[in-house]
């Protein structure tokens, strides 16, 4: 494994701890580009201000070109 790829799995698991929600760090082959993907939780200003918080964990990673990628669940269940 990478240095980069050991960054992306440690900001993750920081983002995971600080947020409270699951936070996946990957290399998105298709836009060559790394993407912080959760459900619910901060919305992407929030998740982006705890990544600059945690920058000097991961040199490896460029947290300013992540790309952020909040999805949601509707909780609202109608019948």
């Amino acid at each position: 494994m990478s240095k980069r790829a050991r960054s992306a799995r440690r900001l993750a698991s920081l983002l995971t701890s600080k947020s409270g929600t699951y936070v996946r760090v990957y290399y998105d082959r298709q836009i060559r580009r790394y993407r912080v993907v959760w459900t619910n939780g901060p919305d992407a200003a929030q998740m982006f201000t705890f990544a600059v918080q945690a920058a000097g964990d991961v040199p490896e990673l460029d947290v300013a070109t992540l790309l952020w990628d909040r999805g949601t669940t509707n909780n609202n269940h109608h019948r």
